[in-house]
């Protein structure tokens, strides 16, 4: 997995505008760029990091994507889907810069590359 790192921390929310008040307005964290995504949502720039904001009810009944999750970056995605593959391990892929897995726990887990911020 070469060097992997924390790419980003999501959380479901209910009322985007009023979590935005709170983030921008109470907690002065500054909106990151964010690609559509066909759900609701925002961005904020951590450091080397990010918080993503997720509206959304449940969309998916296995691996869904708008759940919390942590995400982690990894050098070669590709090789990553690869591995996957072969552990056959099931995962949500869009064919994007990134793929969402269950660990034992059913937590959900982005693994990603440095390209959706």
């Amino acid at each position: 997995m070469g060097n992997p790192k924390l790419n980003h921390a999501s959380v479901r929310i209910v009322d985007l505008a009023a979590s935005r008040r709170f983030y921008e307005g109470t907690l002065g964290l500054s909106l990151a760029p964010r690609p559509e995504l066909g759900f609701p949502g925002a961005w904020y720039s951590l450091g080397s990091g990010q918080l993503h904001l997720i509206q959304s009810p449940p969309l998916f009944d296995d691996i869904d994507p708008t759940n919390p999750h942590v995400a982690i970056e990894v050098d070669d995605l590709d090789a990553m889907r690869a591995r996957l593959r072969a552990a056959g391990i099931a995962m949500r892929d869009f064919g994007g810069p990134q793929i969402w897995v269950l660990d034992p726990d059913g937590n959900t887990v982005e693994l990603c590359t440095s390209a959706p911020r």
